[in-house]
């Protein structure tokens, strides 16, 4: 209901931001913080079991003891599902009092941290990119979404969950090489741009899109060297995209650009549902030949939706 306009929702959030209390400049001292997802089988890239796990060297913001965005790296390695992260912060900043610890993954400079009209109804301002960037059988670098709150400032166990749903896209065919999977919704449901993230201390988080200029229709993944495909369905290659919660009412068109040319897009016509932390797997073969474009139609198919797999 606060983000039926960005224009409106973006006064809301320098209104709700001001705290009656004086800034301060330093976060909660001796906190030493371990992060860890919600379950086993989540973290940050897919590993060969459908895991997510963290990357070396990941970034998150952490707001600790004050409302400023903190820059603060992972100390592990590629494929660790743990481990403790440290402050590497620099410049100065101030912030309003906050009295637990709040995390978001990945870290940018943009995320900003709001006060509601109440503690729970605290939240963070982050960006969905429009754009994902390929990696195989894995999700984009920085494009999953995380947020951790912990039981109070002096609490350093980050227990991260996923904001967003997934989407995997199996592709196969005879002599095809995808360059871009662009998809969008038949409703021009928003996709990407701000998104505000509230986070429940041992519950699930909640996420709301917001209008605005910096919103979009659609996502797209793309690849720089192309993606040469399986030539058969049980070959399939696996192509992931970080989709917010949604619900497709219409449906959603899936468009794939070859990438020496031509394309070819699926519609599926279904009302669907993206839940959190769950995903959803479309197979279809590819026929594109360089400059032509092809239309396919259908309903959803073999897709599928898994309860928790991508937690």
């Amino acid at each position: 209901m606060r983000f039926f306009a960005f224009c409106a929702a973006l006064l809301l959030f320098v209104g709700c931001s001001e705290a009656p209390t004086e800034l301060v400049d330093e976060p909660a001292q001796g906190v030493t913080f371990y992060g860890v997802v919600e379950e086993a089988d989540s973290r940050v890239f897919l590993d060969n079991q459908i895991r997510i796990c963290w990357n070396a060297e990941d970034l998150i913001s952490v707001y600790t003891g004050i409302s400023r965005n903190f820059k603060y790296m992972f100390l592990g390695d590629d494929g660790d599902y743990g481990g403790e992260f440290e402050d590497v912060t620099t410049g100065f900043g101030s912030g309003n009092p906050v009295e637990r610890n709040y995390a978001l993954y990945p870290y940018a400079s943009t995320n900003k941290f709001f006060f509601g009209d109440t503690e729970a109804e605290n939240y963070i301002r982050h960006t969905l990119p429009a754009t994902q960037t390929y990696k195989e059988n894995s999700i984009a670098p920085g494009a999953n979404v995380m947020v951790a709150v912990t039981s109070d400032a002096a609490d350093g166990n980050l227990v991260f969950r996923n904001v967003c749903s997934y989407l995997r896209v199996k592709l196969y065919g005879v002599d095809q090489r995808v360059g871009s999977i662009v998809l969008t919704g038949n409703n021009d449901e928003i996709l990407s741009g701000y998104m505000a993230i509230t986070p429940v201390y041992g519950g699930v988080p909640s996420m709301e899109m917001l209008d605005g200029t910096k919103s979009g229709p659609s996502l797209t993944l793309t690849s720089a060297e192309g993606v040469a495909i399986g030539t058969t369905r049980e070959s399939a290659t696996e192509f992931w995209l970080v989709v917010p919660p949604i619900n497709f009412s219409k449906g959603f068109t899936l468009t794939v650009n070859g990438f020496y040319g031509g394309s070819q897009s699926f519609v599926v016509n279904n009302n669907l549902t993206f839940a959190r932390n769950t995903y959803n797997t479309i197979t279809r073969e590819l026929t594109i030949t360089s400059g032509d474009t092809g239309m396919g139609v259908g309903g959803w198919g073999n897709g599928s939706s898994t309860e928790g797999s991508a937690e």
